[in-house]
């Protein structure tokens, strides 16, 4: 039994949550509040004193980028050939280079000051507005739809279809999901991820105020 211990919200453990749905290993979500969280760093239960941890039967793994990794690999979705899983790699970094930009706007008290901080990112030119388009480009160039452009989804397409929706799901002051609509590229992506069988069955259930972001018909002119 494999069991993932993090928050409710997405956060840093929704692509280890889905790599692990799609496999075929048995696993426990277990969510925490902060109080439960503060209780398992007190036990030591928390290798570096941080969530998400992989409880897995040959031990605990911490790291988020550690854990989707491993996930990933559980799910098959790991290429076998060295060089396509180094593009893999690549793609992730690139997506986690966004949180150079992004993260220290969670320490702007000021609630005016956060949202245009935060707004002033997605400006025509601004960091995550570059990013998007050049992630843009990566999917208008891929021969089949995946992003690195193999036959099937790999650990890149998780992490780009995860990470890059949830910025638009509302959490986040000064984001609007209507902003996803200056990136038609990444709508087309969006339907084409949340329309695949192994997303939509994961997805397609669930109810809460964040994941209806990973549903096929999030950003349809209704929803």
């Amino acid at each position: 039994m494999h069991e993932l211990i993090y928050f409710a919200s997405p956060g840093y453990a929704e692509p280890t949550r889905f790599c692990l749905e799609i496999s075929q290993v048995n696993w426990k979500n277990t969510t925490v509040d902060r109080e439960g969280f503060l209780a398992l760093k007190e036990q030591g239960e928390l290798p570096y004193g941080l969530l998400p941890i992989l409880k897995t039967p040959q031990g605990t793994l911490a790291e988020s980028n550690a854990l989707m990794r491993y996930a990933a690999t559980l799910a098959g979705i790991e290429p076998e050939d060295l060089f396509v899983r180094g593009k893999v790699d690549e793609m992730i970094e690139i997506i986690n280079n966004w949180r150079v930009h992004f993260t220290p706007t969670f320490y702007i008290e000021n609630l005016d000051e956060k949202i245009a901080a935060r707004q002033a990112l997605f400006v025509e030119g601004g960091p995550i507005d570059a990013a998007l388009r050049d992630l843009e480009k990566v999917i208008e160039a891929s021969p089949t739809g995946w992003l690195i452009g193999t036959e099937d989804m790999t650990l890149a397409d998780v992490k780009a279809f995860l990470n890059v929706f949830m910025m638009f799901s509302g959490q986040f002051d000064g984001i609007e999901k209507d902003m996803i609509q200056n990136y038609p590229g990444l709508l087309k992506y969006h339907a084409f991820m949340a329309n695949d069988s192994r997303v939509e069955a994961y997805y397609g259930a669930q109810e809460d105020e964040f994941r209806w972001v990973f549903k096929s018909n999030a950003f349809s002119p209704k929803a």
